[in-house]
């Protein structure tokens, strides 16, 4: 009988798997599949569980946010082998979900699992750690770690709009060096996005055009610090809607980014805190994540 790791955040989403997980349970076992369930415990349990034992299944597939897809990337990567995965997503944003085009609704999502395809997506490498769809500095990137889980329970992609509203007064610069291929320069930066997602933090558009989820490149946009702040704002956030040009905004794509800081800056991945960096190089492995979408897109 073929085997199936399903790991999945009780938390995540205002807990709502708990009435869906007979269901999911029973659809991936109509399927042939002998079931493994493991509720995650606390932070980085998914990567441990996967690392330990997950190259014993055939399939392993995750129920929760985009920081419990990013813990079981990371725990095959840490593994160092390769399986088809399967996401059912239940977070408050669900970005990479959506740009795959993976359903919202769990039951949905769980089908998709058993009769879709897969897709080999790439996936970046961000000193020793890894990221599925993006790695961030600067304003309001902490907002998404840093917001209860109470709180998004309660309001749910609210809770991220209040969170960036309460952080407005503590919005600082960062003075940054970038080398790629592409493009490098030197500045005072308030933010910084390498992604491959069609959406960051439920807003989308922001990460540009034409993007493609493996063509081995990530879409980068900074945006310097402006003089004034209040004045500039409503131009950057119009070019990032709309992918007008704008002095303040630089974006590009690139397979490889090195960046340097004046000190110690903190970072994101994929919605969680991914440690404090002086120095980093970001890097995109190709077609690394072999992951289940509906056939349509695939």
């Amino acid at each position: 009988m073929k085997r199936l790791l399903f790991i999945y955040n009780p938390y995540a989403g205002k807990g709502m798997i708990r009435n869906e997980l007979s269901y999911i349970v029973e659809e991936f076992s109509s399927h042939g599949y002998e079931v493994i369930v493991h509720p995650t415990a606390g932070v980085k349990d998914a990567s441990r569980t996967v690392e330990e034992c997950g190259d014993s299944f055939d399939l392993i597939a995750c129920c929760g946010g985009d920081g419990t897809l990013d813990e079981v990337v990371t725990g095959m990567q840490a593994g160092r082998f390769r399986r088809p995965l399967g996401y059912i997503p239940a977070g408050s944003t669900n970005d990479y979900a959506a740009s795959l085009g993976i359903p919202k609704q769990m039951k949905e999502a769980a089908q998709s699992v058993m009769k879709g395809s897969v897709f080999l997506s790439d996936i970046g490498r961000m000193n020793d750690s890894y990221f599925v769809y993006v790695a961030a500095f600067g304003a309001f990137v902490n907002v998404s770690y840093d917001t209860p889980q109470d709180m998004k329970n309660m309001l749910g992609h609210l809770a991220y709009i209040v969170r960036g509203a309460q952080s407005l007064p503590s919005l600082k610069s960062y003075h940054m060096h970038y080398e790629s291929v592409e493009s490098s320069g030197t500045g005072d930066f308030m933010l910084g996005m390498i992604t491959n997602s069609n959406s960051v933090g439920g807003f989308g558009g922001i990460t540009g055009r034409d993007v493609t989820l493996n063509d081995g490149v990530f879409e980068v946009t900074l945006i310097r610090m402006p003089g004034l702040l209040a004045v500039e704002a409503p131009g950057i956030l119009t070019s990032l809607m709309s992918g007008t040009e704008n002095k303040n905004v630089v974006k590009f794509k690139t397979a490889r980014l090195e960046v340097w800081f004046d000190d110690p800056v903190s970072w994101t991945r994929d919605g969680e805190f991914g440690g404090e960096h002086k120095h980093l190089v970001i890097e995109n492995i190709p077609e690394a994540l072999p992951i289940i979408v509906p056939n349509q897109i695939s």
